[in-house]
């Protein structure tokens, strides 16, 4: 256990605000007590889940850093490492126009490359992405720099999908930086070919890296602006469009649902959101993509929004009636399961709580180890009720207990 990781949360709070922000400052800015700061840095008390997630919001920083649970780079494996170093290699090489040496792979067996790269990430297979984003951005780097005309376009759209998705793998593991890069070189690319929607599909993802990096407003703002690029008319039944549309608003009511909006905002994105799903009606993915837009993922995200917002009972009735489709990746089904924790520890029902949390570690446990909002719920059972249980789950999930 690190010396980070040794502090109690308070002790961290109170290191994190530094010289630089108060004590009546944070609690203004989480929409806290400026009693309940107090009493957590002096030891005498605990945050719930919403509260930890405003308070790391308020401090510019995630969730991990206040629980102790470290940078999820320290908790990666050494193929995610190695897989990270090689995709970093490749985005940036690929950008400065370093592409694959002798003739590339046609432009429709890349464009199958990057899907199953894409399915690969969704799936918590982050080595896989790794290695194989490092063969293909280079690739179709080469493709994108010999052709003309339409086969150009194809080309230039397989290379920022390859940047979006090494964008969202760097950002699962904790290299925002490099997620902000891939981000930008694929909006360059996207844009130079004239792709709107895909430039938008950028921006959504754009969008989900801001809210994991803390900055939520940014996030709403990114997601506002290109919503409005590309909505689509009332008779418009293009579910390429709709679905990346469907993205772009909800996340924009997540992220106004974690401090970067108001609530009645948040709540707007998401009518919003319910409304574009029911006209797709049914889950689909810009491009074969593997993270699909639709009634079943809006219903997720609702329940998601409900938490942030506090409103436990509209959580709670919500759980009953979300149907996981099949459609959905793993990664969106166990978030959606983690969620569901979330609201029982919520409502002190910790058995149901437990059960969650386990199905997750079972479904999903390369996507658990990145996920710091597991540590926090961990962390609050062993608070209440602590016991072997608790111990095997926190095990199962790369969660090291006692940083209180």
């Amino acid at each position: 256990m690190t010396e980070w990781a040794r502090r109690t949360t308070g002790a961290r709070i109170k290191a994190l605000r530094g010289g630089s922000m108060t004590q009546e400052e944070l609690a203004a800015a989480a929409e806290l007590s400026v009693k309940t700061i107090q009493k957590v840095e002096q030891g005498r008390g605990d945050l719930s889940v919403r509260s930890l997630l405003r308070v790391a919001v308020a401090l510019g920083t995630d969730v991990a850093v206040v629980t102790g649970q470290q940078e999820p780079t320290q908790g990666m494996e050494l193929g995610e490492r190695a897989a990270l170093r090689a995709v970093s290699a490749a985005v940036h090489d690929s950008a400065m126009g370093l592409a694959a040496e002798g003739e590339p792979d046609p432009v429709e067996d890349l464009a199958a490359q990057g899907r199953r790269a894409d399915a690969a990430f969704w799936s918590g297979r982050y080595t896989e992405v790794g290695a194989a984003l490092s063969v293909l951005l280079p690739q179709a780097r080469a493709a994108y720099d010999a052709a003309c005309g339409a086969e150009r376009e194809r080309a230039a759209g397989v290379l920022a999908d390859g940047y979006q998705t090494a964008a969202v793998l760097a950002n699962v593991l904790g290299a925002r930086d490099l997620g902000y890069a891939a981000i930008t070189y694929g909006r360059q690319v996207a844009e130079q070919a004239g792709d709107d929607l895909r430039t938008a599909h950028l921006a959504a993802s754009l969008s989900w890296i801001y809210l994991r990096d803390g900055h939520t407003g940014k996030g709403v703002a990114v997601a506002e602006r290109y919503a409005g690029a590309i909505e689509p008319r009332m008779s418009d039944r293009d579910p390429d469009r709709l679905s990346v549309y469907g993205q772009l608003v909800t996340n924009a009511a997540v992220a106004a649902s974690r401090g970067g909006g108001a609530a009645e905002a948040a709540r707007d994105y998401l009518s919003q959101a319910h409304a574009v799903a029911a006209r797709i009606g049914s889950e689909h993915a810009r491009g074969g993509h593997n993270q699909p837009f639709g009634p079943s993922y809006a219903a997720t995200q609702a329940l998601s929004v409900a938490i942030a917002l506090g409103d436990v009972g509209r959580a709670v009735r919500l759980i009953d009636t979300v149907r996981l489709d099949a459609a959905l990746p793993l990664a969106t089904r166990a978030r959606f399961h983690l969620d569901v924790a979330l609201t029982r520890t919520e409502t002190r029902q910790w058995e149901a709580a437990g059960s969650a949390l386990e199905k997750v570690c079972g479904m999903a446990p390369n996507w658990v180890a990145h996920q710091a909002l597991f540590g926090a719920v961990v962390e609050r059972m062993a608070a209440a009720v602590p016991g072997p249980r608790v111990n095997r789950i926190a095990a199962r999930g790369g969660v090291t207990l006692g940083t209180r």
